[in-house]
């Protein structure tokens, strides 16, 4: 669990991301550890965030789920939390507790870096398989490492796990 250092939350601002759109910056150095900002909007029922427009595909949503059947919707009375970009190579995680969403930075951040965390994107249903999502969810974080998706990596095998069953 992350440490939680009181200190001054001022230290966010918008702007212009190369990622993608409106982007979320430090407006000065971020200790790894320290808690950003809170995700905050209205709780829905999860499937309300998910809109059918042209062609089938989803619209731009500002959701981060809770659980399998809610949502904050960030666009409903949301803050700046619903504007960190996704990125492949993260400088941010979320963490839920008991409900509430907060961000905290993996690693020291430096004044100026744009604050992001992998989405990990998954089904709505998981019992649904993806199909040709990952055409609609590409990355555009520019990452040594980037995945080339939004969408959350396949489970390793237990091959591939250290100590894992070959």
């Amino acid at each position: 669990m992350p440490e939680i250092k009181p200190q001054n939350r001022d230290f966010i601002r918008l702007g212009e991301s190369p990622i993608e759109g409106t982007g979320v910056f430090a407006k000065r150095a971020i200790a790894r550890g320290t808690r950003i900002i809170e995700y905050i909007g209205e709780r829905v029922p999860i499937n309300a965030l998910y809109h059918v427009i042209d062609e089938g595909r989803p619209s731009h949503l500002y959701g981060f789920a809770l659980n399998d059947t809610t949502a904050i919707d960030g666009a409903r009375n949301g803050n700046d939390a619903r504007f960190f970009n996704h990125s492949c190579e993260p400088n941010c995680e979320p963490y839920n507790f008991g409900g509430h969403v907060y961000i905290y930075a993996m690693r020291d951040i430096l004044s100026g870096e744009e604050l992001t965390f992998d989405y990990r994107l998954g089904p709505i249903d998981n019992a649904l398989p993806l199909g040709d999502s990952e055409s609609y969810y590409r990355c555009s974080c520019g990452a040594a490492g980037c995945r080339g998706t939004l969408l959350a990596p396949p489970p390793l095998r237990s091959d591939q796990i250290p100590g894992g069953t070959r």
